[in-house]
C-alpha cells in the first residue's frame, strides 16, 4: 500500500539461567542492524500475566495515533518454509493440473477527500480477495510489491480500526498454528514472539501463524493454495486503515524484505513445485468510469491479454535489498533532462502499494514548477496543455503524460491535499503527525504568477517527496499508480527482472487511436498519498534471567538484509 515502513519483531519469551536471547535472534534476522528494546506498560503486564497462565498469549493491548489530518497520499512498500511433506505434494499435484496463470480480479475503491466542504481529491487503493484457512476466512488485501508480509486483522484486535475490518480467528481454523518468527511452534505457557511493521502511512503490530492461503477463486481449477507464516494485526493505527475497506496487505515484494523466507507467499509458492512460471502481473485499469472491476493480477505467468504492445524488460537493481527496484538514467521533462540522475545514482521502486509517483525529496520542487499549470473549477486537468515525463532505463524508456500523472480536480489555491514528507524514515512518534502538503498555494503560485492566473484554481500532478538516506536513498523515484495505470507490469522472481507494456487499459485504446495507430483489442477520480514501503527493521527483545526482568539495547550485525537503518 511508498512510504516508510518500519519493522519492529517484539521477541517476548523466557529465557532459562546461563542462556542469552540474542544468540537465538541472531540465527532467525538476516538484519543490518538490529535495534533491541524492552517494552513497557500493558504489554509487559499482559506478558507477565501471560508467564503465569493468566491470560493468553495473543496480546490484546491496541493503539491508533490519533486522528490526524488526512493527506492525499499512501504507501506500502517488507525462511524454507516449515510445511509437511504431504501439503506440498498435495500443493504440487494441484499445480501440475491447473491452468495457468491464476487471474485474481481487482476492485478499486475511491474515497473523497473533503476540504472546506468540497471535494478537491480522492484517495484510491485496489483489492483483492483472498481466503485463509480451513474453514474458509475471507479477506480483501491490497497486493503489494513494496512489503513481504501476508498481514490481516487478528480477532484479538478490539481497536475501532480492526473493528471496520474482518478478522482472522486462528482458534476457528483447523489448519493454523500459533508460531514464533523462527517457525516453531509457541510453546504453552510461553510468551510469543511480535513484529510490528511500519509503513510510510502508518504502521501494524502482529503475532504470528502458519496458515494455508488461497486466491484466485473458489474451485480448484481456479485456485491456488500455499502454506504461509503470516502476522496476524492486534495493532492498527487510523491512518490509512481505518479509511479504506481493504482488511489487510498482500506482500509480494522479493523474500529479502520478509523475517523469513517462509513469509513470502512467493517464495512459498516456488517451492511447492507448482506448475506456473515464476511471474506475476499487474493491470490496473486506472480511474476511467467503469472500470473499477476491470483490474487484476495474474499469478503464475501474465495475462497477454491486457498489453497493447510487447513486454520490454529491464533487470532488478540491487536485487539483495529485496526491493522491485530497477536503474533510472535519465529523467525527463518536455525537452529538459533534469539535473537529478546525472551522477548515475538514480533508482526506482516499482510498487504496486503506492498511489503517487514519488521523486526525491531535493528535487520536489523542481518537479511541481514544471508539470503544475492553471486550471479552471470544473475541468479535468488530466486533459490539459501540459508537458511529457520520460524516464530512460536501461534499454527502454516510460513516458507519462497528464492523463497519467495530473490529479483529475483542479485544486484551489491555498488548498493542502498532498504530503511535504511524503517518505521518510522519521522516528516511530512522527509517523502519524500532521504534515505539511507538498502541493501548497505556495507550489502552484510559483507555475503560475509568470502567466498572470485568472483562476484561483491550478492543476497539479500526484507526485509525493521521497526522503530517504543511502543505500536506499536519496536519488529514489517510487513508481505508483500513476506509471502503473499506462504500463502492465511483468515480475519475473527466477530471472530478477520486470516486464514493461503498453497496458490495454480504455485511455491508452483511445489515445493510439488518436494517434492514427492501431489498437489490438485483445482481450474516477482518486487522490490520497498512500505506501506500504518498507524501508526500516527494528527488533525489540524482552527475556528472563534468574527470575529477573531484564532489558538492554544492542545492536547486531548480519550481512543478508542491506536496508537503512
Amino acid at each position: 500500500l511508498a512510504q516508510e515502513s518500519r519493522i519492529r519483531r517484539s521477541i517476548r519469551y523466557r529465557s532459562t539461567v546461563g542462556s542469552h536471547p540474542t544468540s537465538r535472534l541472531s540465527a532467525y534476522y538476516p538484519i543490518t542492524e538490529l535495534a533491541m528494546s524492552l517494552r513497557f506498560g500493558q504489554h509487559f503486564i499482559a506478558a507477565f500475566l501471560c508467564g503465569l497462565g493468566l491470560l493468553p498469549c495473543t496480546s490484546r493491548a491496541t493503539y491508533d495515533v490519533g486522528d490526524a489530518e488526512e493527506d492525499d497520499t499512501m504507501s506500502m512498500l517488507q525462511r524454507p518454509a516449515i510445511a509437511t511433506p504431504d501439503a506440498e505434494a498435495s500443493a504440487a499435484a494441484a499445480g501440475a493440473g491447473r491452468t495457468w496463470p491464476i487471474l485474481v480480479p481487482l476492485q478499486r475503491e475511491s474515497v473523497p477527500l473533503i476540504r472546506n466542504g468540497k471535494t478537491v481529491a480522492h484517495k484510491t487503493s485496489y483489492a483483492g480477495a483472498i481466503s485463509i484457512g480451513h474453514p474458509a476466512q475471507d479477506f480483501r488485501v491490497v497486493f503489494d510489491t513494496g512489503s513481504a508480509h501476508v498481514v490481516v486483522p487478528s480477532a484479538a484486535c478490539s481497536s475501532e480500526t480492526c473493528l471496520e475490518h474482518r478478522s482472522y480467528n486462528i482458534s476457528a481454523s483447523s489448519s493454523a498454528l500459533a508460531i514464533n518468527v523462527d517457525g516453531s511452534q509457541v510453546p504453552e505457557g510461553e510468551l510469543c514472539d511480535q513484529v510490528t511493521i511500519g509503513y510510510g502511512t502508518g504502521k501494524v503490530t502482529g503475532e504470528f501463524a502458519r496458515d494455508e492461503v488461497c486466491l484466485g477463486g473458489d474451485s480448484e481449477e481456479t485456485r491456488t493454495c500455499v502454506e504461509v507464516s503470516m502476522v496476524m494485526a492486534v495493532e492498527m493505527t487510523t491512518q490509512p486503515f481505518k479509511s479504506f475497506n481493504f482488511d489487510g496487505i498482500f506482500g509480494l515484494s522479493l523474500d529479502a524484505l520478509a523475517v523469513g523466507p517462509e513469509f513470502s507467499f512467493f517464495n512459498r509458492l516456488a517451492g511447492s513445485g507448482f506448475g506456473g512460471e515464476l511471474q506475476f502481473g499487474v493491470f490496473l485499469a486506472g480511474p476511467d468510469a467503469g472500470q473499477e472491476h476491470s483490474s487484476e493480477i495474474a499469478l503464475g505467468g501474465h495475462n497477454s491479454k491486457r498489453l497493447l504492445s510487447p513486454l520490454q524488460w529491464t533487470p532488478v537493481a540491487k536485487e539483495q535489498m529485496g526491493y522491485w527496484q530497477i536503474e533510472i538514467k535519465e529523467v525527463r521533462v518536455g525537452n529538459k533532462t533534469l539535473d537529478v540522475c546525472k551522477d548515475g545514482s538514480c533508482r526506482g521502486v516499482v510498487d504496486t502499494g503506492t498511489s503517487h509517483f514519488g521523486v526525491p525529496g531535493s528535487s520536489i520542487g523542481e518537479f511541481q514548477r514544471a508539470l503544475t499549470t492553471e486550471g479552471a473549477e470544473d475541468e479535468d486537468c488530466r486533459f490539459v496543455d501540459a508537458p511529457s515525463m520520460d524516464l530512460v532505463l536501461e534499454g527502454i524508456m516510460l513516458s507519462l503524460g497528464p492523463p497519467n500523472y495530473m490529479r483529475p480536480l483542479p485544486i484551489p489555491v491555498g488548498v493542502e491535499v498532498g504530503s511535504a514528507r511524503g517518505v521518510t524514515m522519521e522516528s516511530e512518534g512522527q509517523v502519524d503527525q500532521p504534515v505539511e502538503s507538498a502541493s501548497t498555494s505556495s507550489h502552484t503560485g510559483a507555475a503560475t504568477a509568470d502567466s498572470a492566473s485568472k483562476t484561483s484554481h491550478a492543476c497539479a500532478p500526484r507526485i509525493m517527496p521521497v526522503n530517504l538516506p543511502a543505500p536506499l536513498g536519496p536519488n529514489l523515484f517510487i513508481l505508483g499508480e500513476p506509471l502503473l495505470s499506462r504500463y502492465y507490469t511483468v515480475y519475473d522472481w527466477k530471472e530478477a527482472r520486470i516486464g514493461f507494456g503498453l497496458a490495454a487499459t480504455k485511455a491508452n485504446k483511445e489515445a493510439l487511436v488518436q494517434e492514427g495507430q492501431e489498437v489490438d483489442s485483445q482481450d474516477e477520480q482518486q487522490e490520497e498519498i498512500y505506501s506500504f514501503m518498507q524501508v526500516t527493521v527494528t527488533v525489540s527483545v524482552r527475556y528472563k534471567q534468574a527470575g529477573v526482568v531484564a532489558r538492554g539495547r544492542r545492536t547486531l550485525t548480519a550481512p543478508g538484509l542491506a536496508l537503512p537503518m
